[in-house]
């Protein structure tokens, strides 16, 4: 870790967010075990990123990350869609959807961070 650029660091921000949004879909009213599966992926791979020391993963990560954390966030909505037209229509309130606006934010917020790490050193001089 005494070889990390920046980029990674906020790599490693990322990946404590997805951390986060796992915790955080657990109050989602329903549930994909998909985004569950993703989710994890993407902080497993940071873990393998962090002990093994190879240039080309290091460089790869937050393109990896970006794209594991918008498929959460994207693939999310497929069965909350209803719940969102719900809420929409006025026929529910917006307390049933409120748990799934801070997860899709936060992966979000981690997949920005990605992209700007992405363009980063992962590896300090």
């Amino acid at each position: 870790m005494k070889n990390k650029g920046i980029g990674f660091y906020l790599t490693l921000v990322a990946c404590v967010l997805a951390l986060a949004d796992i915790i955080v879909y657990t109050q989602v009213m329903y549930k994909m075990p998909s985004v569950f599966v993703v989710l994890a992926l993407a902080v497993v791979i940071e873990c393998v990123a962090i002990f093994v020391n190879n240039r080309i993963l290091n460089n790869l990560l937050p393109v990896i990350l970006a794209v594991l954390l918008g498929f959460a966030a994207a693939h999310s909505f497929y069965v909350m869609v209803n719940q969102i037209g719900y809420v929409v229509a006025a026929l529910d309130t917006i307390d049933t959807i409120i748990s799934f606006i801070i997860f899709v934010s936060i992966a979000v917020i981690g997949m920005i961070l990605c992209w700007v790490s992405g363009f980063m050193k992962q590896e300090a001089e």
